[in-house]
């Protein structure tokens, strides 16, 4: 058996740079009283290397949510300096600063309405952490800027009612033998709609519990078809802070990767994962030998997966690990995102300190897999009216090179006219035969018999485009395209087509309402009968934001 893949480059974890910069970003706060005494003289405060840590700590926008399309568009339409991850969610104090950016851009240039209007959005909903960003800068609150912080509050509150028309709940893969796909409802955190009316009740609320302590809730009820109602959160963290380090510790969902219809590695198509996470702030350039790395951000965790793998009388382990580790080069105009994911332990496969160093270099047996990994890199590049970006990831591995890969490319064109009212993205991927599957752990790359990537599967391609109009500062309307032929099995490959036409109207400054009408033509989705069909989906969407 082939070993498993180790391509993360741990040059930018453990850099004497990245150390060095944390051990001064603590020493930093020894002097803390002293520099605030002579910031109060001054009734100023200077631009220090780490301004979020004399901030509150802050929790992070839910993945999905609207307002990480409006920083893309922003972005692509150059209202941005600063250069967005490649790794998601961002923090509210980050979506914050990015925010006072792009408002400070707008008032440089004419600025479309629409445009306007997502810069309004995006300061009604990070009130409380663009206020303590203009208190820092102005020297308030007595070295104390932003006080305690955001209240506790509810952010948002949505209603959908869904028609989903389908044969089957959902449809099998060729591997992992436990995972199945529905049209419609990919990346959405492992929530799958009944044949039928469908409605969900969601809500997103966050605060802070103290200067050093915040708190996300993202509770969700849903009633299905089948006569079936079920409640569930989301997401539902506490963060807090050691020097640059921001921890956090519950469920949330994570996407890593620069990809617009899915993520190669993680992504929030499965259910949010309990975790233990631990991120950096944005650690400054280096001025040394180290300097070509650029700014680095760092992001590990560790989770724990289902219990239920070996159910389906497969060889499996129940409640295996997942452990992460990525770091972000930052430039410019280029985010490098080089990451590593590993399936490891389980009950009755131990994970022992003897294996650790194998681990780390990737060694693996050929007889007995004890973990199973991807890693790989990924890349943004911005252009002046294009954005270039895709994904290059493996996870066997011979001689220490990849033997099973998978990438995707992207181009997006965010001004296909001057005021950037017509955008256009296209992309594509592609998965071997062999993604997320493993032969130790046969219930494969899953987590609730959903893909923790993407849901394409494996020995599978995939074609997107989509095309929005934004109509008026009310009125945005989208057509997107999408072909996926998937892996075969017994000479049968299934292909999916997928059309839908979605549509956002702004009623009011605090509600909009959300259309999506979607068609999807499945040939060959049956296995053993090689059976065609046709789903149809509607949804609307009624949101509120407070």
């Amino acid at each position: 058996m082939r070993k498993s893949l180790v391509l993360l480059i741990t040059l930018t974890l453990v850099s004497p740079a990245f150390w060095t910069t944390a051990v001064q970003a603590q020493s930093s706060k020894a002097t803390e009283a002293s520099r605030v005494t002579k910031e109060k003289q001054a009734q100023t405060v200077k631009p220090v290397e780490y301004p979020n840590l004399r901030l509150p700590v802050s929790t992070n926008m839910p993945v999905g949510s609207i307002y990480y399309d409006y920083l893309d568009k922003l972005d692509g339409m150059g209202y941005l300096k600063s250069m967005l991850y490649g790794s998601k969610p961002y923090s509210r104090m980050d979506m914050a600063r990015w925010t006072r950016e792009a408002r400070a851009k707008s008032q440089t240039k004419e600025t479309p309405a629409y445009i306007d209007q997502m810069i309004k959005d995006l300061e009604k909903e990070l009130a409380p952490e663009i206020a303590a960003w203009e208190d820092y800068e102005n020297g308030r609150v007595n070295g104390k800027p932003g006080g305690n912080g955001a209240p506790l509050k509810i952010h948002e509150v949505s209603l959908s009612a869904i028609y989903n028309q389908n044969k089957e709940s959902s449809y099998k893969y060729s591997g992992p033998s436990t995972a199945s796909y529905q049209p419609f409802s990919t990346y959405n955190n492992g929530h799958h709609y009944g044949n039928g009316g469908n409605f969900t009740l969601g809500a997103y609320a966050s605060g802070n519990l103290g200067r050093e302590v915040a708190l996300s809730l993202s509770p969700r009820l849903d009633y299905t078809s089948d006569d079936k109602f079920g409640a569930a959160l989301d997401e539902a963290y506490l963060a807090s802070r050691i020097g640059i380090f921001k921890l956090e510790a519950g469920k949330q969902a994570l996407d890593l990767g620069q990809g617009y219809t899915g993520k190669l590695g993680l992504s929030n198509n499965a259910r949010p994962l309990t975790m233990f996470k631990v991120t950096t702030e944005e650690i400054p350039r280096d001025h040394g030998l180290l300097a070509f790395l650029g700014k680095t951000r760092w992001t590990g965790f560790i989770g724990r997966l289902d219990g239920d793998r070996t159910d389906n009388n497969i060889h499996d382990y129940d409640h295996p690990y997942l452990v992460g580790v990525r770091s972000d080069l930052i430039y410019d105009n280029l985010d490098i995102g080089f990451g590593r994911l590993s399936m490891l332990g389980g009950d009755g496969n131990a994970f022992k300190f003897s294996d650790t160093w194998d681990w780390v270099r990737g060694k693996n047996a050929y007889s007995h897999d004890k973990w199973n990994d991807i890693a790989g890199l990924d890349f943004k590049y911005r252009f002046p009216g294009l954005h270039l970006y895709g994904e290059l990831y493996g996870e066997d591995q011979a001689n220490y090179l990849p033997s099973d890969v998978a990438y995707r490319g992207g181009l997006y064109f965010p001004q296909l006219t001057r005021d950037g009212r017509w955008d256009l993205r296209l992309e594509a991927a592609h998965t071997n035969n062999d993604w997320y599957v493993h032969w130790t752990y046969q219930a494969g790359w899953t987590y609730h018999h959903d893909l923790l990537g993407d849901a394409m599967g494996r020995g599978a391609t995939k074609y997107y485009a989509g095309i929005n109009h934004y109509l008026s500062s009310r009125d945005t309307i989208g057509l997107n395209g999408l072909y996926e032929r998937m892996g075969e099995v017994s000479g049968v490959s299934p292909k999916v087509g997928q059309i839908w036409l979605s549509y956002t109207r702004r009623l009011n400054n605090s509600d909009r309402l959300g259309a999506v009408l979607g068609l999807a033509a499945l040939k060959n989705i049956n296995f053993n009968s090689g059976e065609d069909k046709t789903d149809k989906f509607v949804k609307l969407t009624w949101t509120r934001a407070f």
